[in-house]
């Protein structure tokens, strides 16, 4: 077994699920930590290493960037006025 496949065990993901959802860092505007829906696919590749824009090239980059930083896409806006 690989480490990202022994984590996923552990935490009761399967490869037939289509999306699980990953906890994010705490926002360091808010304070409040969250939670962002991604592929399953994504999932496995990023937890055996990927970086994060080929392991879900098709999410937002601003959600991706809730799921490095933490930072909410909400609170990134109200921090330097716009998009990322």
């Amino acid at each position: 077994m690989y480490k990202g496949e022994i984590k996923m065990a552990i935490q009761g993901i399967s490869a037939t699920d289509r999306t699980v959802f990953v906890g994010t860092p705490k926002c360091s505007w808010c304070g409040d930590i969250g939670e962002v829906e991604v592929p399953t696919a994504g999932f496995f590749a990023r937890e055996l290493g990927a970086p994060i824009q080929e392991a879900y090239p098709e999410l937002d980059k601003a959600l991706r960037e809730q799921i490095v930083s933490g930072t909410h896409p909400e609170c990134w806006t109200e921090m330097f006025g716009g998009s990322h």
